[in-house]
């Protein structure tokens, strides 16, 4: 493929809900790198690289980077966009998937699927939203997010992209369904907010001795757990972004 895609991981250790639940043990290994070993299994992205700030804090992610061998690249502690930005300037991207820091579970056969979507058809943005929550991930343009940069009233607000990006009224997006149905599971929810979502986490992660399958057989063993399928059923709302401006200039705005 002539356009080169990354892997972009959005990580910070500041997480107020759940200190640090980048760090958290998930069998043997940080929740962070559990995540980053799971995607790099991707056969159409070239790289993964995390993507943090450079306040002291986020130390210690760069030393469990350069333990691990892998990538990583600091920048703007709240101007998300701007970070990934300089880093597909850094590592000479075109096309980068968006996957946040905790969702340790996030899939890369469904990456690889959106990918080819996304070059198929000359996406600005692509996302999948039919699979369970803490699986997903976005892909975008590196043209597209820089000229929404532009036009952001607020950048350091840009931590919430997808509210940016997903505007059919600006860039050319595409919600894609996966094909096989059997994942198409939006009620569960894989992620690590609280640490009531680490300790279920942490049970897959224990079953499986670290060694998650695919998808679909993931989704086929909690189907078999009724406890824990109940506890990963959730109904989610739309969050209500407080103090946050997602909108764009002036002459920009929709």
């Amino acid at each position: 493929m002539r356009e080169k895609t990354a892997i972009f991981v959005a990580v910070r250790l500041n997480s107020k809900r759940l200190k640090n639940k980048a760090m958290l043990m998930l069998f043997d290994e940080p929740l962070i790198v559990k995540l980053t070993k799971r995607i790099m299994k991707s056969k159409l992205a070239s790289d993964v690289i995390w993507c943090t700030s450079k306040l002291k804090s986020d130390d210690r992610l760069e030393i469990v980077a350069k333990k691990n061998s892998i990538k990583i690249f600091r920048h703007a502690p709240k101007d998300v966009m701007k970070r990934f930005i300089y880093a597909a300037r850094k590592f000479k991207v075109k096309n980068i998937v968006r996957v946040t820091g905790d969702n340790p579970l996030t899939d890369p056969e469904v990456i690889d699927f959106m990918i080819k979507q996304h070059l198929k058809n000359g996406n600005d943005y692509t996302s999948c939203n039919s699979i369970p929550f803490g699986t997903r991930s976005e892909v975008i343009s590196l043209k597209s997010l820089k000229n929404c940069h532009k036009m952001l009233q607020d950048p350091d607000s840009s931590e919430y992209m997808t509210w940016m990006m997903n505007r059919s009224s600006h860039f050319k997006v595409q919600e894609i369904e996966y094909p096989k149905r059997i994942v198409l599971r939006p009620e569960i929810s894989l992620t690590v907010d609280y640490k009531k979502d680490y300790l279920n986490i942490k049970e897959i992660f224990e079953f499986f001795k670290g060694n998650i399958p695919s998808l679909e057989k993931l989704i086929k063993y909690i189907d078999t757990k009724p406890k824990l399928l109940k506890k990963l059923v959730k109904k989610r709302k739309q969050k209500k972004l407080k103090n946050i401006n997602i909108k764009f200039k002036k002459k920009f705005n929709i």
